[in-house]
């Protein structure tokens, strides 16, 4: 899991370097970049020459020494506009609730969050990882069917020490 919220094995960045040497040759076309550049390990694995190393999440994180915006207080009052702004867009665009997933692994059901993900962006058909916001299978090219609402945490209880992937997965 990113430390944002993200599933960081549906990033497009994330699955460009790993799937698709033409899909990562158009992402750093459009940053005007090297492919060698269009790449990460997830939040949890970052080096200074991974994609997601400057971003401003994990930037404020090493500042306040967090590991999680979910560990801020700033993310339970609401106050931080950078999060709100960066929720709602993919909520808008994605339908992907980002804070939904981090209050989750927050409330100890960080399993079942990752059980969710793992079948949100798995193909149907090829049983290929998605990137988000895809609406054709990057592998097999066939059209997705629209992705489910986003599932409520359910009522039993995960430990609170069960392993979560904080990035860095080769998925």
């Amino acid at each position: 899991m990113g430390r944002c919220g993200l599933y960081c094995a549906a990033c497009r960045i994330y699955r460009a370097e790993r799937d698709d040497p033409a899909w990562r040759a158009e992402i750093a076309a459009h940053f005007k970049c090297k492919p060698e550049e269009v790449r990460c390990r997830g939040c949890g694995a970052l080096t200074p020459d991974c994609w997601g190393y400057n971003c401003q999440f994990l930037i404020c994180q090493r500042e306040k020494g967090l590991e999680s915006c979910y560990q801020c207080r700033e993310y339970h009052q609401r106050t931080c506009a950078r999060y709100e702004a960066f929720a709602q867009r993919y909520l808008e665009e994605d339908g992907v609730d980002v804070r939904a997933g981090l209050d989750m692994v927050a409330s100890g059901h960080g399993g079942e969050w990752l059980q969710q993900m793992i079948r949100r962006y798995t193909c149907p058909y090829c049983r290929k990882p998605l990137a988000v916001g895809e609406t054709t299978c990057h592998h097999c090219h066939r059209p997705l069917p629209a992705p489910a609402p986003e599932e409520a945490p359910a009522q039993e209880s995960i430990p609170s020490n069960a392993p979560i992937e904080m990035g860095g997965s080769e998925s």
